[in-house]
């Protein structure tokens, strides 16, 4: 029988976040934040899983205290960093350097799902987050 622990999570248990509204740039995503100081006690990492359904966009924007790395678990996208646009499918990972501008869209017809994670940060707050304006 395996105990519970307050270091371990479950997703079920792990509410979407209802907060994030596509005019700050989250349009079409379900976000759980997975390992946050809130949720375990983090001090300089995050863990977090998006759902992105088909069409789905996380607007271009950075984190000026945080790098970032992005797993996909399942379906597809086009990952933007800085000026490339990364196609990225389930089993490949991208990384974004700290304060480096970066985004992602689903582009199949069917959900992805992304696991991600901060280092140097310990949630969104302390990541930062700056969108970039759209021309």
């Amino acid at each position: 029988m395996f105990l519970e622990h307050r270091l371990k999570l479950r997703l079920a248990d792990v509410p979407v976040d209802g907060s994030l509204t596509r005019e700050e740039g989250w349009s079409g995503m379900d976000v759980q934040w997975l390992v946050t100081a809130a949720t375990v006690g983090a001090a300089e990492h995050v863990v977090g899983l998006t759902v992105f359904q088909p069409g789905a966009t996380h607007h271009v924007h950075r984190h000026p205290n945080a790098e970032e790395a992005q797993y996909l678990l399942l379906g597809s996208g086009i990952a933007t960093v800085g000026d490339d646009e990364i196609e990225q499918h389930a089993g490949e990972i991208v990384f974004v350097p700290k304060g480096e501008w970066h985004g992602f869209r689903n582009t199949s017809g069917a959900p992805t799902v992304m696991l991600w994670t901060y280092g140097g940060a310990s949630n969104l707050e302390s990541a930062g987050y700056e969108r970039r304006e759209e021309s």
